[in-house]
């Protein structure tokens, strides 16, 4: 019996004291004061300069909290993507983050195309032969790679922009896809209809 209670009591001493170091260990715990960050701009446009995001903290009554109470992390925004900005609180905002999206969308970029939109072949011109037409397709005011596609094997732009026809092309009416691409950039497509009559 005299067992029994030593062993009552230390568990109760045990309990007692694992309670007594809980109540201490949460009154020394900091609390994370929170705020509310905002950016005056989430999107804008590529412009070949760097446009870092500027953000606004506000404390939970709504008034603005200065700049030495927090940190902005984020990486070089100056290439069209979405960037992580990462706000983190400091002094009695310590322990609390924060992260917003900011993008850089691509610019919109002026393509021209000085040829024919249409071009038309005699069945007959590529029986026997290869035709190449004569106007060459020549792109202006753009930025980056220019490439060429059809929607028939049989139908090519050379190096030099001109379009072959080749030998024994069915009669119909073909298409000429003028690609523009480049980084920072929207795509631009163009096209180019071919008739083989």
């Amino acid at each position: 019996m005299k067992s029994f209670k030593k062993v009552a009591v230390t568990i109760l001493a045990a309990v007692m004291m694992l309670l007594i170091s809980t109540t201490v260990f949460a009154a020394d715990s900091p609390v994370k004061t929170s705020f509310n960050a905002s950016l005056t701009k989430k999107t804008v446009t590529y412009t070949g300069k760097k446009q870092q995001p500027k953000v606004v903290v506000k404390n939970e009554a709504g008034k603005t909290i200065k700049a030495k109470y927090y940190t902005v992390k984020v990486k070089t925004c100056k290439n069209a993507g979405t960037y992580k900005v990462t706000i983190i609180g400091k002094g009695k905002y310590a322990g609390y983050t924060q992260t917003l999206t900011y993008k850089i969308k691509a610019k919109t970029q002026k393509v021209t195309l000085k040829s024919a939109d249409k071009y038309t072949v005699k069945a007959s011109a590529v029986k026997k032969s290869s035709k190449t037409l004569k106007k060459a397709i020549k792109v202006t005011k753009k930025t980056g790679k220019v490439s060429y596609t059809t929607n028939n094997s049989k139908i090519k732009v050379n190096k030099n922009g001109k379009i072959v026809v080749a030998k024994g092309t069915k009669k119909g009416t073909y298409q000429v896809k003028v690609t523009v691409k480049a980084k920072n950039y929207k795509t631009v497509n163009k096209y180019i209809t071919v008739t083989v009559k």
